[in-house]
């Protein structure tokens, strides 16, 4: 195994560290452009997913409300006298009326509990959209440094001669400026 100079480790470190940040800019900068959406569409569907989200715990408390006073609203209350009239009872069949009473309250249990479910939802989306929100940022703030960092590699490669070619330093030749025809040129 041969000892590197501590010139030729730095260079590689170098190289591999232009190469690692080109590989993650490739991979944030998507990601970055992504994320990005206007403040405005955002604010919208937030304020909308909040207004989906107490209307339905509203609706869902109606609904529960409307479930214990079922016996007392109009077409229900029907239910209610048939099932307390011992003609009608007999005639029907107690079993059934109280099966298809127990089924009118369960759809109702069901509608109410798929509202508050509804509800749930739309605020699981309200915070996964926040988290998105902060995720965006924080990966623009990342793309950014990235491109930084790759700014100021890319400026010592320049001044230094360090690019593809593999030159890895100006080689010195006895020439000075002053023996050049036009050193301008």
């Amino acid at each position: 195994m041969s000892l590197t100079t501590l010139k030729d480790d730095l260079l590689a470190e170098f190289r591999e560290e232009r190469i690692m940040i080109t590989e993650q800019l490739e991979m944030l900068d998507p990601l970055a452009t992504s994320f990005r959406k206007p403040a405005a569409q955002r604010l919208l569907s937030s304020g909308t997913l909040i207004i989906t989200e107490f209307s339905c715990y509203i609706i869902s408390l109606g609904g529960i409300a409307f479930t214990a006073l079922m016996h007392l609203i109009y077409p229900f209350n029907i239910l209610n006298k048939t099932f307390y009239n011992p003609e009608l009872r007999a005639k029907i069949g107690a079993p059934n009326l109280t099966l298809l009473i127990a089924a009118i309250y369960g759809l109702a249990a069901v509608c109410v509990l798929c509202v508050f479910l509804i509800g749930r939802l739309a605020r699981e989306m309200r915070l996964k959209n926040d988290l998105l929100h902060h995720a965006g940022k924080d990966i623009k703030v990342i793309v950014g440094q990235h491109l930084e960092r790759k700014a100021a590699i890319n400026t010592i490669e320049q001044r230094h001669m360090l690019g593809m070619s593999g030159v890895t330093h100006v080689p010195q030749t006895g020439i000075t400026a002053t023996q050049v025809v036009n050193a301008g040129y």
